[in-house]
């Protein structure tokens, strides 16, 4: 696939972010982690664009990126109640994220090196939150689960970051040596990227209206 193509379909975010800043007014705040998390990708994929086009490496930029992701989606799994009887194991997993990034980024390998193991670690977390939150929804919510934000956006949570589980742990054992598995690793996780994007769009359209005296988070 060529370059140009990559650029595309990843700034397919901006869709997202972009109905969410319009609809920011109408919908509960406990929707805000989401939107600035698609607000922050949108412009690290101009950033690393940019960097790239000017021979800089994308792995700093990325690296705080991942730590900044993985707090947002963690503060959205709070608002969607995923941490109600245990509060305090939010706040000791958000210090450990914290940790498991300095710790990595600044002792196991440097800062403008990829950081694979904490990639993995929190893609996993991410992906077993996902899975929790869809099968409490499963049981209890009584109406189409394609109409439901919160199902559609742990479905996009669950694709793209087991797919990425699979691509860090093919990096960090070393089966990107070969430049055409490589291109075609990168290729399908562009489209998958694009796909999940159009997800995140979706669940922002049907993210309820905040009525009077409530705040649906659901």
């Amino acid at each position: 696939m060529d370059f140009k193509w990559f650029v595309f379909l990843s700034l397919s975010i901006f869709i997202g972010a972009i109905l969410g800043w319009l609809r920011i007014t109408k919908i509960s705040s406990a929707w805000y982690p989401l939107i600035f998390c698609l607000t922050a990708g949108a412009v690290n994929e101009i950033l690393s664009y940019w960097l790239t086009a000017h021979h800089y490496t994308t792995a700093v930029n990325n690296n705080i990126y991942v730590l900044l992701e993985a707090l947002l989606i963690l503060w959205q799994f709070y608002n969607w109640q995923a941490f109600t009887l245990h509060k305090k194991f939010f706040i000791g997993l958000v210090l450990f994220t914290i940790i498991a990034w300095l710790f990595e980024a600044f002792y196991i390998n440097r800062i403008h090196a990829i950081s694979y193991y904490f990639r993995i670690y929190y893609s996993l977390t991410i992906v077993v939150l996902a899975i929790l939150i869809n099968s409490r929804l499963i049981i209890t919510y009584r109406y189409s689960l394609l109409k439901n934000a919160t199902f559609l956006t742990c479905a996009a949570f669950i694709i793209f970051f087991s797919y990425k589980i699979l691509v860090e742990i093919f990096w960090l054992y070393g089966f990107n040596a070969t430049p055409v598995f490589r291109v075609n690793v990168y290729t399908i996780l562009a489209w998958v990227n694009c796909f999940t994007n159009l997800i995140y769009a979706m669940a922002i359209l049907w993210i309820p209206s905040k009525q009077p005296y409530s705040m649906p988070s659901w």
